[in-house]
């Protein structure tokens, strides 16, 4: 199976699996409360318990999202290099791309938005990197924009925050965010027909940056940096990312009968 069939095909488990939980959940508090099952039952009040944590976890995420994203694009703006955004802007036009440079002495490079996707780079990027390894950079965040992945990989935490319980989502949130990483770098390669630039980028940052990703953007300097730098140092040998699936799934799969024959009880 290749790697984008098996990315879909274990994200779409995960979805089949999330709407399962939130069906027989929802069914069971329906049934219960039409049939006055709730006085007195456990496992009724447990249900009603884990459906407001979801729910609770859901409205948290959204919200936490679109504050943050706020308040972010505000300091971008105030923040934002005019002059150079303009030149960096007429340099990329082609690409159809919105561009901001912000005034920062530290490594900012970064995907924002969820509906319209911008790229933002800081000045220090500007300043310490060469022209093609500022492109390299540009281009992996080009590949986020075209194919949305702050809006894609938002739903993901979601998923993992309000359905974190399920053992089988956490892994594949994972591997998701690693290949979106690494699908990034093989296009920026593509592009550039070369891996010497962006690998001078990784394995700069890999020396020096420890950067923690926010739920607001989608970062350049990714925690998956050690599978990106291998990608780079060795393009003829497949990058091997772990999917350990299988004791996941059968405790996913004990939770998911057990709120069956609990919601049928």
């Amino acid at each position: 199976m290749s790697t984008k069939a098996r990315l879909r095909a274990s994200y779409a488990l995960m979805i089949v699996i999330i709407t399962t939980v939130l069906v027989q959940v929802g069914c069971s508090i329906s049934h219960q409360l039409r049939d006055g099952a709730f006085q007195g039952s456990v496992f009724s009040y447990a249900l009603l318990v884990l459906f407001a944590y979801m729910l609770g976890r859901l409205v948290w995420g959204i919200a936490r999202q679109l504050y943050l994203s706020r308040r972010w694009i505000q300091h971008f703006r105030i923040q934002t290099h005019h002059e150079r955004t303009k030149r960096l802007q007429h340099m990329y036009r082609h690409w159809g791309t919105e561009m901001i440079v912000v005034q920062d002495d530290s490594f900012v490079a970064l995907t924002i938005g969820l509906i319209r996707p911008r790229i933002v780079i800081s000045t220090m990027v500007l300043n310490t990197f060469s022209r093609m390894e500022v492109k390299a950079i540009l281009l992996h965040e080009r590949y986020h924009c075209l194919h949305y992945d702050g809006a894609k990989l938002f739903l993901s935490s979601l998923a993992r925050d309000a359905f974190g319980y399920l053992p089988i989502v956490k892994p594949i949130v994972r591997f998701y965010e690693t290949w979106k990483e690494l699908f990034a770098d093989r296009y920026a390669i593509q592009q550039m027909k070369t891996e010497l630039h962006l690998g001078n980028v990784l394995l700069k940052l890999a020396k020096s940056q420890n950067l923690q990703p926010c739920r607001t953007a989608v970062y350049f300097a990714h925690p998956t940096l050690h599978y990106r730098v291998m990608q780079v140092l060795e393009p003829e040998i497949a990058v091997q990312v772990p999917l350990a699936l299988w004791k996941p799934l059968l405790r996913t799969c004990s939770i998911l009968l057990l709120l069956i024959i609990g919601g049928d009880s």
